[in-house]
């Protein structure tokens, strides 16, 4: 089987602190960075592209990254949006090509401001719906030093521990998700609001999500942020 191969994206938010969230930016395949994250991490190395409208770089380094930056002026999309996009369009997705394995992480999307946090997170939900779109299975995820974000697209299975906490987060008020594993089950949360399912706990090493459509979802673990999350779709 060919090995997948690991997109970083790092926005320019609070840079990782945590040695583990770090160490799995650092050894990505290719880190994209967001315009101005690019200087947070020339402190370790070039990364491979430097995406944005570039106004957050100083001349200085611009001119050492010539051969990494890759402007995108269009101002309807944040930077992060613009290297997602960047790196679909390297993978070929929405040509019919055929992809290969491929994980896409996000890091460095919280902290500084709220309103970028929030924005940036929603967003992942509709990357995963992007890919989805065009068939694309790559796994899609967003780290920070206190925990993960994982996008699920339709019912899902996912493999945790006993005791973990877990929240969920959805997008559509004609939602449904029936739970197994939970400490306290979804069965009869109207997703409404965002905070509806969060703070719930795993019962068992196995969480199962039915949902009665495919729909826009997070799940938020907290914690889990040394090595990916199991997901199965059911």
């Amino acid at each position: 089987m060919r090995p997948a191969v690991s997109y970083a994206i790092l926005c320019d938010g609070d840079f990782p602190e945590n040695d583990e969230v770090r160490d799995r930016l650092l050894s990505s395949d290719v880190v994209v960075c967001c315009d101005g994250a690019a200087s947070a991490f020339m402190r370790f190395r070039k990364p491979e592209f430097v995406v944005g409208d570039m106004d957050s770089l100083s001349e200085d380094l611009r001119l050492e990254l010539a051969d990494q930056m890759f402007p995108v002026g269009e101002q309807e999309s944040n930077d992060l949006s613009k290297a997602f996009r960047w790196i679909c369009a390297m993978l070929g997705i929405g040509r019919g090509s055929v992809l290969p394995e491929f994980s896409i992480t996000v890091f460095g999307a919280t902290g500084k401001r709220e309103d970028h946090t929030i924005g940036n997170v929603s967003l992942l939900a509709d990357f995963a719906e992007y890919l989805r779109r065009y068939g694309a299975g790559g796994s899609l995820s967003m780290v920070t030093d206190y925990g993960v974000f994982v996008p699920l697209s339709g019912s899902s299975r996912m493999e945790l521990a006993p005791g973990q906490p877990v929240s969920l987060f959805a997008f559509d008020p004609d939602l449904r998700i029936a739970s197994s594993g939970l400490e306290y089950p979804t069965d009869g949360v109207s997703f409404d609001m965002w905070w509806k399912a969060t703070l719930n706990r795993c019962s068992s090493g196995t969480v199962e999500l039915r949902m009665n459509h495919p729909a826009k979802v997070l799940a938020y673990i907290p914690g889990w942020i040394g090595r990916p999350i199991e997901i199965q779709k059911i």
